[in-house]
């Protein structure tokens, strides 16, 4: 945790405690079952003390809730969320996923036998700005997700990661230089370089990817001309999102078709007879990785695209599909490292 990250948790808590008269103290975090906490913030009030494992969030956004939610309920239990500013409608949102919060206003909801407390509509507090990591921009999201996706590949020549990330060799060497910084990348000297904290850094990743990058890949919403039209197989596009888990765990049907495009726009639409439509059932992306994800299921974009798109829908029901995905495809995948 850093300086600023001290700052937002410290201003946070007073303001909750301000506002429900209850003791709310910051605790170091130990180690919990390998993941990577913040910190623990404990509340004493009503002859009772619960104390919730913390997630920071410097920038929540309307899309970042999906993968947020997905975080923490990755602890296993009870646990809270601590982010500048929650507006009406994210405070609506955190609470129906059931994520408690606490900002800076005093803003809260929390839902942890014996305290009920929802509290919205505070007017938003002076805040510091916080930057983010070289490593977090779109095109070293880029790079992030070669390396998640092929975790070997940490090793490699700048140039080969460049290829298969759609990036400059500038690019590469100053987000493995931030990934290092954020001990997500260890060098082994002789040995070449390792992925460290994978979990966490494909959890932030994925975050990230619904804010920074996704909508920049975002190309259009389409709706078909034949209402029997579903989702077509090819080489020139893959299946991600809901189109993609459906096929994957047959656990939900899906509302929305996603494809990721490594053609022209144009030429998909016109060879499946779809027409715009802002609030159409198929949207299409750019395909923004350049390699062959090594697994069986070719037509589709790989499995952190797919967990990434679930995620960023921000519903309930993709949220639970999204960790049948983690768990039968990211997990097995991400253990190698360990």
């Amino acid at each position: 945790m850093n300086e600023q990250e001290r700052t937002l948790l410290n201003q946070a808590v007073t303001a909750a405690a301000k506002l429900t008269g209850l003791d709310i103290s910051v605790d170091r975090a130990p180690g919990q079952d390998g993941k990577r906490i913040d910190c623990i913030i404990t509340i004493r009030g009503q002859g009772s003390e619960v104390s919730l494992p913390t997630e920071i969030v410097r920038n929540l956004t309307k899309t970042a809730i999906g993968p947020v939610a997905a975080k923490i309920r990755n602890f296993g239990g009870p646990a809270l969320l601590v982010t500048p500013y929650v507006n009406r409608n994210m405070a609506e949102r955190l609470k129906t996923l059931g994520v408690p919060f606490l900002d800076l206003s005093g803003n809260l909801f929390i839902n942890v036998p014996p305290y009920f407390i929802y509290v919205v509509g505070q007017a938003r507090a002076e805040e510091t700005s916080f930057a983010q990591g070289t490593a977090f921009n779109p095109m070293g999201l880029q790079v992030i997700f070669t390396l998640l996706c092929m975790t070997e590949r940490v090793s490699s020549a700048y140039r080969d990661i460049a290829e298969d990330s759609g990036v400059s060799l500038g690019t590469v060497a100053n987000t493995l230089a931030a990934l290092e910084r954020g001990g997500y990348i260890v060098d082994m000297g002789n040995r070449g370089r390792a992925l460290a904290n994978v979990e966490e850094l494909s959890r932030r990743w994925v975050m990230e990817y619904a804010e920074r990058l996704r909508p920049k890949l975002f190309m259009g919403r389409y709706s078909p001309t034949e209402p029997t039209w579903s989702a077509p197989g090819g080489t020139s596009h893959f299946l991600g999102g809901e189109t993609a888990a459906a096929l994957l765990t047959d656990h939900l049907k899906p509302a929305m078709q996603t494809f990721y495009l490594k053609g022209e726009l144009k030429d998909f639409a016109i060879a499946n007879r779809l027409k715009k439509d802002p609030q159409g059932p198929v949207e299409c992306l750019k395909a923004f990785w350049r390699f062959d994800y090594p697994w069986d299921h070719g037509r589709m974009a790989p499995p952190l695209i797919i967990y990434a798109d679930l995620l960023a829908s921000g519903d309930p029901r993709n949220l639970e599909t999204a960790e049948i995905i983690h768990e039968r495809f990211l997990t097995p995948l991400f253990a190698r490292t360990r």
